[in-house]
């Protein structure tokens, strides 16, 4: 190992103490560790707990790869985290939301209207990125 380069399970290890002390940005890097199989195995029901975690600190990439993990599990807590990340205005989530509004998928009322709206919303937010945690 060089320097302070950490490998993938000593980085696994260090993002779930610093979740495990309040930190909303390491939940939401474990939980995607857990999603990807990164410094250990692959395990949704872990990254789904994790990132549930980063999104109740209010961590919006988090609430946005929730809401898409959980459309097969529960629709209703898929549709609760993907307007929570449209309500922080995050691109992705409005993006989807657009697509699944014109759509009239995912529990969502089919509005042409709404669509429009959301897709310009989306189009706006991509131009003021915030970074990611």
């Amino acid at each position: 190992m060089r320097g302070a380069v950490a490998s993938q399970p000593q980085a696994r290890a260090l993002f779930k103490v610093a979740a495990q002390q309040g930190s909303g940005p390491a939940a939401y890097y474990l939980g995607l560790m857990h999603k990807n199989g990164l410094g250990g195995p692959l395990d949704t029901a872990s990254a789904i707990s994790w990132l549930a975690l980063a999104a109740q600190r209010g961590v919006a990439p988090a609430m946005f790869i929730l809401a898409n993990l959980l459309q097969t599990i529960d629709e209703t807590q898929a549709r609760h985290w993907l307007d929570a990340a449209c309500a922080q205005e995050y691109p992705e989530a409005l993006m989807q939301k657009a697509i699944v509004t014109k759509d009239g998928t995912m529990g969502y009322e089919r509005s042409e209207a709404q669509s429009a709206l959301l897709f310009r919303m989306a189009e706006h937010a991509m131009g003021h990125r915030g970074q990611e945690p």
